[in-house]
């Protein structure tokens, strides 16, 4: 049986296995870009990437297979029929006549189609249930609930709420915008979301700070090294250690003298090594720099995902609150507005 025939049948099944071949059918059904599509299943740009490109062992990992199952099931049937002719030798499991519906698997994807409108890692995600339930799930509970585990019915009511709050007829009456995340202070932000799985499979890294020490001091040379080497361009701006404006700040917070330019002065020394380390033809893509301005916020902007700390009067930089926003199709939002704040930034630098 194929792909067509179970279309016409009226029932759209799973494939058995996607690959790089069925993903990028897929995305060309549903006409879109590869930008588009990675926002649509929730991942990195480069990771749709990699999908399509193939190679040994490069497809997409269980959860994934799961959304891509979803997002097939979900198109419209015209997208669908684009999907069976260009893949008209593949099989699928044809349905069984008279089987009950698999409840447990309609309840994974649940939590699935959730976590992807919200566009959250599986800890992110777990806060935002724990604030409806009466007991916080973890990032294990949500992995184990999308790919081999029923989750709980209480978990099922509440992604039904999420579900209807973030459909597009109630997007309107949001009053979070894009906002998907809001911690207390920096070390609760890092806890849940540390550099690594940030910058994992990254493809811009913007940000624009005082020290910017979850970048220089909490992410390892190597892994920079590797990131830049994988494709990545890198951006990145540091208060001037020598200019009056962090003076300004080390007054603020009541720090010695030359404290925070020391500091600051050591990070961006650090990360000129890993930049020069570089192979040659490469070390144009990790660009660094300095501005002497008013310091207002922490801005990092990683593909899509913003993430944004204001900088407070009498307030150390890590007790400040960190805001998550995700870019999203529809105009508005913070993301334009931090991304705007460091492009006007940038363009004002002092090159490293």
């Amino acid at each position: 049986m194929t792909v067509l025939d179970v279309i016409e049948g009226g029932t759209m099944t799973p494939v058995q296995r996607w690959t790089g071949r069925e993903t990028k059918a897929l995305r060309h059904a549903l006409r879109m870009s590869i930008r588009d599509f990675a926002v649509h299943l929730g991942v990195a740009e480069r990771t749709v990437s990699k999908w399509e490109a193939g190679g040994t062992g490069v497809v997409p990992r269980p959860e994934m297979q799961s959304a891509l199952d979803t997002a097939l099931t979900h198109a419209a049937h015209e997208a669908q029929h684009r999907f069976a002719a260009a893949l008209p030798q593949a099989s699928l499991p044809a349905p069984v006549s008279g089987s009950s519906p698999d409840l447990g698997a309609a309840a994974r994807e649940q939590v699935t189609r959730a976590r992807q409108a919200l566009g959250l890692s599986v800890g992110d995600f777990a806060a935002v249930l724990a604030r409806t339930l009466t007991w916080r799930p973890t990032g294990d509970d949500i992995t184990n609930w999308e790919t081999s585990t029923v989750p709980p019915g209480d978990v099922v009511f509440a992604l039904s709420a999420i579900l209807d709050s973030s459909s597009p007829a109630s997007r309107g009456k949001d009053r979070f915008g894009d906002l998907v995340a809001v911690h207390t202070n920096r070390s609760e932000f890092s806890a849940s979301l540390p550099p690594d799985q940030l910058l994992s499979g990254a493809s811009t890294v913007r940000a624009v700070g005082l020290s910017l020490n979850l970048l220089s001091q909490g992410y390892p040379d190597r892994r920079w090294h590797d990131l830049v080497k994988a494709g990545a361009h890198v951006r990145l701006l540091f208060l001037d250690p020598a200019g009056q404006a962090v003076q300004a700040r080390e007054t603020e917070e009541g720090f010695p003298t030359g404290q925070l330019s020391g500091l600051t002065k050591l990070n961006i020394e650090t990360l000129t090594r890993v930049r020069d380390r570089l192979p040659a033809g490469l070390q144009d893509r990790m660009e660094l720099g300095v501005y002497d301005d008013t310091l207002r916020f922490n801005v990092i902007l990683v593909d899509d995902l913003c993430v944004a700390q204001p900088y407070l009067a009498e307030s150390r930089g890590v007790d400040s609150p960190a805001f998550v926003a995700r870019r999203r199709q529809d105009p508005g939002g913070l993301y334009p507005v931090f991304e705007q704040y460091f492009e006007t930034q940038w363009r004002r630098r002092q090159q490293v």
